[in-house]
């Protein structure tokens, strides 16, 4: 049933499966239709005998506590409730609708009698009822009806909104970066981030080195990594890769940085070419030319490093020099050695002819000197040695001589000396 259209529900309505009622209140008297009051309308098409308690009419006219419900223009739940006693004071229905037309209610019905007419709110009873209470009747109490209407809050599907929602009247306020009735699905959708990005809740997260709401822009020059918020370290013109942060140096210069120049005698790109000029002059080190006007800085280091140069090969020359020189047979130190060692030889060999000199006099010391001794020439005892190699006779009579000799040296030495 449209809420801009209502009507009555017949029995067979209620009862008919293919309506999708799930809870249905009763109610008596149409107040307001479509912003005008439909009370006469309304008892046109009621029975009589709709009330037990009285006629119809009456039950219209007489004040009372009343209780209806309806809705505004913007589609809102109106609850009403005012307190009274039947006869005594309330509203009739006339005033209510009236009451409730000023205040800008689009439909609206009565709920029952005036009677029977309470309200309770979070489960406290918020009205003055019309009855008294059974067990004392100093106090007021509800009535015991079946006509009973629980308003609550318009739930949301689901409930907690997928987690990424706020449930308000019904319906889901979608926390950043999530939409749909049911807060359940992204802002971006993944295909707009790709292929430098992914898409979350805050939108598109991009990739090292790329930037923008789909992260399609690389990042600006002099930046890099995550966000694009690092700032190059490149001089002398070098470029910087956006992801990492690595320079690429301009021809003529090299390093972490670019900030060195090209080794002298290189040039271009990483420095890799070898300059050709002559005398392998240096070049300039972006263009190669050998037409070129170097740096005092740079002259001063080659003035330091000729100087260098000059010296170590100097030296060098000096080295090979010494080594084809010829060289003597014994060295210094080999003439030293030989000399050492003959000087020992000698001292020994003059050690040892003082012992035994030493030894010979002292054996002559032991035997007194003889005045009355043989001399036997030496010419003499070689001819007796001589003569022995004979025959045996001849040998026999050489001794005998060569005694008789000694007894006349003996007598020559006697008379001789005397």
């Amino acid at each position: 049933m449209n809420r801009h259209d209502p009507r009555y529900l017949s029995q067979d309505d209620v009862l008919d499966q293919s309506n999708p009622f799930v809870q249905l209140v009763s109610g008596v008297v149409w107040l307001l239709r479509n912003g005008e009051i439909y009370i006469n309308e309304s008892i046109e098409a009621e029975c009589n005998k709709t009330q037990e308690t009285g006629g119809f009419r009456t039950f219209v006219d007489v004040v009372s506590a009343r209780t209806a419900v309806g809705h505004d223009a913007e589609g809102r739940l109106i609850l009403f409730h005012f307190d009274g006693q039947t006869k005594a004071r309330g509203l009739s229905l006339w005033e209510m609708a009236d009451f409730l037309k000023e205040h800008g209610v689009i439909n609206a019905i009565n709920l029952d009698g005036g009677g029977s007419a309470t309200y309770v709110k979070n489960g406290v009873l918020a009205s003055y009822p019309s009855d008294h209470c059974i067990s004392d009747n100093m106090w007021r109490c509800e009535r015991k009806v079946s006509t009973i209407l629980c308003i609550h809050k318009r739930l949301c599907q689901p409930a907690n909104c997928s987690e990424h929602g706020d449930c308000v009247d019904g319906h889901c306020l979608c926390h950043d970066g999530w939409q749909g009735a049911a807060c359940d699905s992204l802002v971006c959708q993944p295909s707009a981030c790709r292929p430098h990005g992914i898409c979350t809740a805050n939108g598109c997260v991009c990739d090292a080195g790329w930037r923008g709401k789909n992260c399609s822009q690389e990042c600006l020059a002099g930046f890099y990594g995550d966000g694009c918020n690092q700032t190059c370290s490149c001089v002398n013109g070098g470029s910087c890769d956006p992801v990492h942060g690595r320079c690429t140096c301009p021809p003529g210069f090299h390093g972490n940085y670019c900030e060195q120049v090209c080794p002298l005698g290189f040039y271009g790109l990483s420095c890799a070419h070898e300059c050709q000029c002559e005398d392998r002059c240096p070049c300039d080190p972006q263009t190669g030319s050998c037409h070129t006007t170097l740096p005092g800085s740079t002259n001063y280091t080659l003035h330091t490093a000729g100087h260098c140069l000059a010296r170590k090969m100097f030296i060098s020359w000096r080295r090979e020099e010494d080594a084809y020189r010829e060289r003597p047979y014994f060295t210094e130190r080999t003439w030293l050695i030989i000399t050492f060692t003959l000087a020992t030889v000698l001292s020994a060999s003059l050690l040892v002819h003082l012992v035994q000199a030493c030894r010979a006099v002292s054996v002559a010391s032991h035997f007194p000197e003889r005045k009355d001794y043989s001399y036997v020439p030496l010419n003499n005892i070689n001819r007796v040695t001589s003569c022995a190699r004979g025959n045996t006779e001849r040998a026999e009579k050489e001794d005998l001589q060569l005694e008789d000799s000694d007894s006349q040296d003996e007598i020559w030495s006697s008379s001789h000396s005397g």
